[in-house]
Order: C-alpha cells, then structure tokens, then sequence
C-alpha cells in the first residue's frame, strides 16, 4: 500500500482489541503507555540505584514519558526563538525540502507538530502520514490537525512501518527521535526501505557537543543533580557522543543503505528570567522525570541559584538520501 492510498478511517473511539481496515497495528494501548505514571515510579528507582539507562530501561522511560505528555516536544520546544530565525519543525521542513504534491512520512510524530509543517509544504496534492507507537501521541495528533491537511496517522513502530510499501515516500522526517531508540540501524533501515530512490530523510537531533560555554554552568549543575538522585541516568546511551558523530550512529546511517548526513547546528533560545520560568521549562523535560521528589527539589534550588539566564539548546539538522 502506498502512502497515497493510506486513508485515516479509525476513529479515536475504536476499541482496544481491534485493528483498523489495513491490517497496519492494533488500535489499542500501547503496554508501556497505559500507565506511565506507575512505570515511571519504578523507573526512577532502578535510574536511583544506578541501574543504566540504556536497553529496555531507556526504552520504557521513553515511552512512558511520551505517554504521560504527548505533547510536551512542540509545547516547549516548537515555539522557540532559534539562531538565524530558525524554527524547530519549519527549518526541517525546508532543508529537506519537502515540495508540493510528495508523500512524506514522520516517523515518531507525536503530537504532529512536524507532519501539520509537512502538509502545509505538500499541499493539496500530496500526503503526509504520521506514525508514533504511542496512543496518547496519535490521539493528540489527531485533535491538533485541520480536516482540511492531507494527513493520515498512524499507531506503528518506527522499526516496523507495516503497510507503507517500498519506494513510495519522497522524504522521511525524524524529529528529535534518533536519540530515543535503541538501534538506529534497524530504525533507519526500515525508513530507508520506504524511500524511494534519490528520497531524502532529514532528522533534528539535540548537538550537546556544541553547547554553549555560557551555559556549562547551568548544564553541569543540572546534571549533578542527576548525578546524585539518578546517577543510572548517566551511564550508558545517554553518555554517547552526539549524533551521528558516535561510530555506532554513523555506521548506521551506512548500514541503511543512506548517504554520510550533511549536518548544520543551529541554537534555540530558553529566556529564564526567573525560577519559575526555568521551571516551567525542564518540568516538561527527560530530566525532570528521571528526578523523584527530593531530587526535584534539588533542581528547583538550582534555578533559584542561577537565574535569570537565557540556555541556548543546540540542535543539529541532519540530511541524507537513499541514493539512486
């Protein structure tokens, strides 16, 4: 089934136990997903007891988090001043490009922010379809998008895209997802797979290999925090060079059959004048859920230490294509 022929005929209120009329992935809870506050709570005492974050553990923190806050990554990061005026999901967009009448697939879309960006490029005559493995993500996505944008959503993994046929996208967009998974090559060979030849998968990744010196202080206090209150959290993936400059990320990108990435590093722009602003900030963030209540307030104290300040969060656009 090409991506064209994709029509989004599931309504939100199918029941868990059925499939939709493709046959693409049950409709219902993700298992991870239907109580993340609880998973989460045993997460935070494996991270507590030094247990690495890594594996399956990186893995279920991942998708519980983005279960408990869908919408957390366009909320918080989606409207932030950038250097150069970039913006998070419009500059991706364009470096791709993405032009009117392609199909485009946004692999890990959660609440949409990237495949709305997507459909405004396509315009009528393309299609864009979104795919998270997370229920709360797609149901939200969905709430979000006009009924006029050409785009269809999806419950399916990243790694498994059943139902959209090899060769049939144009571009794949990965936004701020290659960090969260546990085997780029086998993600990017399977996005590679849908592309058709000369397709383009463009993909934001944090670069903290380029943070400010401005910001170390800040950063490093945060991350003591981590260090006392979860130190798992340190060891392990989290503890890679950014990508795709680790060996293991680059290898992947050849391993999928991909082009080595162009890269360009932009900065998007966090004012906190006060603590409350930088709590506002990192209240919806990874680190913030890796914290249980006494570490959380070693955070707070650290805002009320080191504000006002303005944090730079360096990110890096990646480009690549399937050659042919």
């Amino acid at each position: 089934m090409t991506i064209e022929e994709l029509t989004d005929s599931v309504p939100p209120e199918t029941p868990a136990a059925a499939t939709d009329p493709f046959g693409l992935a049950p409709v219902g809870m993700d298992p991870v997903g239907e109580h993340p506050e609880d998973i989460l709570a045993e997460l935070r005492v494996r991270l507590a007891a030094g247990q690495p974050f890594s594996g399956s553990l990186a893995t279920a923190f991942y998708r519980a988090v983005d279960a408990l806050d869908p919408a957390a990554t366009e909320d918080v990061l989606g409207g932030l001043p950038g250097s150069t005026g970039v913006q998070l999901y419009e500059n991706l967009i364009a470096w791709a490009p993405v032009g009117a009448g392609e199909s485009v697939v946004d692999v890990g879309c959660g609440s949409g922010g990237s495949t709305r960006a997507a459909a405004r490029a396509v315009g009528a005559h393309g299609h864009v379809v979104g795919v998270d493995r997370i229920p709360q993500a797609i149901a939200l996505a969905r709430e979000r998008t006009p009924a006029d944008l050409p785009i269809t959503y999806r419950q399916l993994s990243g790694e498994r895209l059943t139902g959209i046929e090899d060769r049939s996208a144009d571009c794949a967009l990965l936004s701020l997802v290659l960090e969260q998974v546990a085997d780029p090559a086998a993600l990017l060979t399977e996005v590679a797979r849908v592309l058709r030849p000369g397709g383009r998968l463009v993909a934001s990744v944090m670069a903290w290999d380029r943070l400010r010196p401005l910001d170390h202080g800040l950063w490093g206090s945060v991350l003591a925090v981590v260090a006392r209150h979860a130190p798992g959290a340190l060891v392990g993936r989290a503890s890679r060079a950014s990508i795709p400059h680790e060996p293991e990320d680059a290898a992947a990108f050849v391993q999928a059959g991909l082009l080595v990435p162009e890269e360009r590093d932009v900065q998007l722009a966090v004012v906190m004048d006060t603590p409350d602003d930088a709590w506002r900030f990192f209240a919806r963030t990874y680190v913030f859920h890796m914290l249980d209540g006494t570490g959380r307030e070693a955070l707070r104290a650290v805002f009320e230490r080191r504000t006002p300040h303005t944090l730079s969060l360096p990110v890096r656009f990646l480009r690549t294509r399937r050659p042919g």
